[in-house]
């Protein structure tokens, strides 16, 4: 994957770049959350059975940050998040990940 999916620079860390396009759409989120300082995509699974369209987010506390795990409709990826104050950005992330339309474990 690549182009619209993938994303490099500011707050993106790691060599891997491509995202899932319902991890894009994740990312996007952290990346305007001003408390989240670096992002770290995790490897794709691809190939997965279908959620029925249903996309979602499952957040969980990990050391100094989030790790936010992201099933799309075939895919699943993992996004590695650092914040100055996890909490402050766990609840602007399930905010805006709501609006989205995903559902959020965790």
């Amino acid at each position: 994957m690549s182009g619209k999916n993938a994303r490099s620079g500011g707050k993106y860390t790691g060599n891997h770049t491509s995202l899932t396009p319902a991890a894009a759409v994740v990312a996007d989120i952290a990346d305007g959350c001003h408390f989240v300082t670096k992002i770290s995509p995790g490897f794709i699974k691809s190939g997965l059975r279908s959620a029925k369209g249903q996309r979602r987010v499952k957040i969980t506390e990990k050391d100094a940050g989030l790790m936010l795990s992201v099933r799309g409709n075939i895919s699943h990826q993992e996004l590695h998040l650092f914040a100055d104050n996890v909490e402050a950005a766990k609840e602007y992330l399930i905010k805006e990940i709501k609006k989205e339309g995903f559902l959020i474990k965790g």
